[in-house]
C-alpha cells in the first residue's frame, strides 16, 4: 500500500501544486498518430515531469477504450511508479457504493490500480466514504465545476446550509486518520472560500480552470490558507486547438501550455 498521499503532498512544501490531468480522449490521440495510449501517455509524462509532481488520470477515456484502454492504464501507471515514485497518481474515478461493494471499488483502485489517491462520490453518506477512508484516504466530491451541480449541492438543508457543506461536514466527521481531501470547482469561488474558511487544513483538489473557464485569482484567492491545493488543467495542457505537423510541434505545445499555465498560477499565489 502507498503512503498516505496527503504526508506526501506536505513534502512538496507547496501551497499550490499544479496537477497534470490525463484525459486520454481517443479521437484526439489519433489525430496526432500515436499508436496506443500508453504511447500517448508515455509522452505527456515525459514532457511534464520536471514541472509537476501530481498526475489525474481520468478513467472514463480509459474505460472507454475497454480492455486495451485499461491495459494501457495498468502501464502508465507501472511506468510512473517505475520512474518518477515520488509523483502523486489520482484515479479520477468517483466511485460510490456501500459495503461490501464500497470495499471492493477502493482495494481495486488501491491495491490493483496503485493510485495514491482516488476520487468519490459521497451521496450514498459515510458509508461511502469510510471504506476509502479506511485505506488509503479519498478526495470526496464536494462542489463542483459544471454549472448544473447547483442543482442537488446547493439545495438548502437543515440549518439553512447547502448540501455541500453537509458534505464537508460529513468528511470532516470521518477524517480520523487524516486521508481525507474534498474536491471543488474553481468556477465557484464564492463556494470555495466558503469551504477552505470553514476548513483552513484540507486538501483541495480545483478542477475547472482552463475549458471550464475558472478564473485564476478569484479561485486563488478564495483558496488561500494553511491547506494544501491541487490546480488541476487537463485538456488545456494535452490538447491544442490547432492541427500539429510533428511530435515536435507537439512538445512545444505541452511545454508552452504548461508553463502558461503555472505562470497564471505563480502570479496569483
Amino acid at each position: 500500500m502507498n503512503s498516505n498521499w496527503i504526508e506526501k503532498l506536505k513534502s512538496f512544501n507547496q501551497q499550490f501544486l499544479v496537477c497534470v490531468g490525463i484525459d486520454p480522449i481517443h479521437e484526439k490521440i489519433q489525430e496526432l498518430n500515436f499508436e496506443s495510449i500508453f504511447a500517448w501517455c508515455k509522452f505527456l509524462i515525459q514532457n511534464t515531469y520536471e514541472k509537476t509532481n501530481v498526475y489525474k488520470f481520468q478513467m472514463a477515456y480509459f474505460e472507454q477504450s475497454g480492455i486495451e484502454g485499461l491495459k494501457d492504464l495498468k502501464k502508465t501507471i507501472e511506468f510512473i511508479r517505475s520512474n518518477f515514485p515520488e509523483k502523486i497518481i489520482i484515479g479520477d474515478g468517483k466511485r460510490s457504493d456501500i459495503g461490501s461493494t464500497a470495499n471492493a471499488y477502493a482495494e481495486a483502485m488501491y491495491s490493483y490500480w496503485d493510485f495514491d489517491v482516488v476520487t468519490i462520490n459521497p451521496y450514498l453518506g459515510s458509508d461511502s466514504i469510510i471504506p476509502f477512508s479506511e485505506k488509503n484516504g479519498a478526495i470526496v466530491i464536494c462542489k463542483t465545476s459544471n454549472p448544473g451541480s447547483n442543482e442537488v449541492q446547493n439545495l438548502i438543508v437543515d440549518n439553512g446550509e447547502e448540501v455541500y457543506k453537509k458534505v464537508l461536514e460529513m468528511v470532516e466527521k470521518n477524517n480520523s486518520r487524516n486521508n481525507l481531501g474534498l474536491v471543488v470547482g474553481a468556477t465557484f469561488p464564492s463556494e470555495l472560500k466558503e469551504i477552505r474558511d470553514k476548513n483552513n487544513d484540507i486538501p483541495i483538489l480545483i478542477p475547472g480552470l482552463g475549458f471550464q473557464g475558472g478564473n485564476f485569482k478569484k479561485a486563488i484567492n478564495s483558496a488561500k490558507g494553511k491547506g494544501i491545493n491541487i490546480i488541476n488543467s487537463s485538456r488545456g495542457i494535452s490538447f491544442p486547438k490547432k492541427n500539429i505537423s510533428s511530435l515536435e510541434e507537439y512538445k512545444y505545445f505541452i511545454v508552452e501550455s504548461l508553463d502558461d499555465f503555472l505562470s497564471s498560477v505563480s502570479e496569483y499565489v
